[in-house]
């Protein structure tokens, strides 16, 4: 199975957006805009082949190799 290469970005959203955070509190915590969330979110769901944001925190785990 091929697996997508995240940028470590996209893999700091992601680990955020897997602890519950909304995109605006990660743009906070990252000190970035919330577009720029919004961006590498979407870049990282057409990277997996994913339709939504939903289904890309779905499969967070096996993204980010968590145990």
């Amino acid at each position: 199975m091929y697996k997508a290469v995240l940028t470590e970005r996209e893999k700091d959203i992601l680990a955020l957006k897997l602890d519950g955070l909304i995109d605006k509190e990660v743009a906070k915590r990252l000190a970035i805009s919330y577009s720029t969330v919004r961006t590498h979110i979407n870049r990282a769901r057409l990277k997996c082949g994913c339709e939504s944001t939903l289904q890309l925190i779905l499969q967070a785990n096996d993204l980010l190799n968590i145990a």
